[in-house]
């Protein structure tokens, strides 16, 4: 019984991200660097991968944003205003569900841990 309960809690766990097709990434709007952003997360359209995005100004970061990116303009660097003034922007891409999280510890990853724990602890503790 307790098993049971073991295997349908990890599938429940771990089956909702492998089921997608495309990448589950985090989105933040385009910001100023430091602000506090509670990502939201989106699936990228196919053929875009996860991306991070620093904008520069005179050799400090002062924009960043997250979400999705065609393949072709990541590693890119182009200049943009922002409120007058002219911002280089660099993008660096991943491609693996929630890698631009901004943590080595990934969601998919806490919630795997979660789940060997809960299938390695149950067992244990129901005895």
């Amino acid at each position: 019984m307790y098993r049971a309960v073991c295997v349908v809690l990890c599938a429940c766990l771990l089956l909702p991200a492998l089921r997608c097709e495309n990448l589950l990434c985090y989105y933040c709007p385009l910001q100023s660097n430091g602000k506090v952003c509670r990502p939201v997360l989106s699936e990228c359209p196919p053929q875009e991968l996860c991306s991070t995005a620093r904008g520069r100004y005179g050799g400090r970061v002062v924009l960043s944003a997250r979400g999705c990116l065609s393949k072709q303009e990541c590693r890119l660097e182009h200049v943009i205003s922002y409120k007058g003034t002219n911002i280089t922007m660099s993008y660096s891409c991943c491609d693996w569900h929630y890698c631009n999280s901004g943590s080595r510890i990934t969601v998919h990853s806490a919630l795997f841990a979660l789940a060997v724990a809960t299938t390695i602890i149950l067992p244990a503790w129901a005895r």
